[in-house]
């Protein structure tokens, strides 16, 4: 299990893959440790708590930011390439917090249509 950063109560399972993606970047320099994000997933959030969520695009592109988000409940912070720089494409880490209860979906969308697919993401705030 790994928790989401700062102050949620919920924790999701991650495939022993993914975490040792995420563990290699923790282990990076000035890499904070996130969240991959995938299609469908919902995390839980407390106001004032803060959530990294991880990309990787395959081929040419990247996920833009800001992405969008469905309500004022998720705060974006930024957007940041972060190593190990691959060939594949950037690894981006994704900022936010959480700004007042409610539901935030997030809708990430790759610069380049086609190559890498568009990542749907829900936020509870508490």
């Amino acid at each position: 299990m790994l928790r989401l950063c700062g102050n949620s109560s919920s924790s999701i399972r991650l495939s022993s893959l993914t975490l040792s993606i995420l563990l290699g970047l923790a282990c990076s320099e000035d890499v904070p440790t996130g969240l991959a994000a995938s299609p469908g997933r919902a995390f839980n959030l407390g106001v004032g708590g803060e959530l990294q969520l991880l990309l990787q695009t395959i081929g040419p592109g990247e996920y833009a930011g800001p992405p969008h988000a469905s309500s004022g409940a998720l705060r974006y912070v930024g957007v940041r390439d972060v190593p190990p720089y691959v060939p594949a494409g950037p690894t981006q880490l994704f900022s936010f917090v959480g700004a007042s209860p409610g539901t935030a979906i997030i809708t990430f969308v790759s610069t380049a249509m086609g190559t890498s697919p568009t990542v749907v993401d829900t936020v509870n705030v508490q």
